[in-house]
């Protein structure tokens, strides 16, 4: 299933199935499921990614090189940067998988984050990004500012009653479409999840293109691209 909204295409499927099906992109911008270990922490027990099925089902960690299938295919296409949202622990397994791509990990200081409920161990500090660019001249808009980022998933432009359990905050995607692409560009997310994306995509004047397994993920980043996209057409 494909709906076309404004400069984006999303797509209701599995990105393995998607992704050879598409054209080239200039970057890719995605929050991934996370790894078993990690969900496990942060929940107490049972996880279920965005894909559909349960974590300690696969036999693997997300985030171990056989999980990361997805990243290969997004290679084959992207012309600069892929941004991959991931626990601390994973960010060896993206520089182990594509080392020649890999430039270095970045991270979000996530300020209101849970404490660690069973109080025997540190809580998570926040979250990492595997940051990687296909060999050759890298550039971006942020000069030497560090790859780091710092508030809670409420500061301005939060995702609060969106309907998706784990949506990154509208603010840090906006901040990462801004730094690390220009206007016009295309911007493929294959895990789009509810569309946060998207939606900064649209308030930037990026193409979008996104990919969601879960049909009810898929009809929340919908609405809410297109929704965003009427928007910036005021605007314009």
């Amino acid at each position: 299933m494909k709906e076309i909204i404004g400069d984006a295409e999303l797509y209701l499927g599995d990105c393995l199935a998607v992704l050879p099906t598409l054209g080239p992109v200039d970057h890719v911008i995605t929050d991934p499921p996370y790894d078993a270990h990690t969900a496990s922490s942060f929940t107490g027990g049972r996880h279920r990614g965005r894909q559909g099925f349960a974590a300690e089902k696969v036999g693997i960690a997300f985030g171990s090189l056989e999980s990361l299938e997805w990243l290969e295919a997004a290679q084959a296409q992207c012309a600069r940067w892929i941004v991959a949202w991931c626990a601390l622990e994973q960010l060896a397994a993206y520089k182990a998988i594509a080392p020649e791509w890999y430039v270095r990990g970045g991270f979000w200081d996530r300020t209101d984050g849970a404490p660690q409920f069973s109080g025997d161990r540190p809580a998570q500090p926040g979250e990492a990004c595997a940051l990687l660019h296909r060999p050759g001249k890298k550039r971006w808009n942020g000069g030497g500012r560090r790859a780091f980022w710092s508030g809670g998933r409420s500061r301005e432009g939060g995702n609060a009653g969106i309907g998706h359990p784990t949506p990154k905050p509208l603010w840090l995607m906006t901040s990462q479409i801004d730094l690390f692409t220009e206007s016009g560009e295309i911007i493929l997310d294959p895990f789009m999840g509810s569309g946060t994306t998207g939606v900064a995509c649209a308030n930037l004047g990026r193409r979008f293109i996104g990919i969601e397994i879960e049909p009810r993920y898929y009809e929340i980043a919908c609405e809410r691209i297109d929704a965003a996209q009427r928007q910036a057409r005021l605007f314009t």
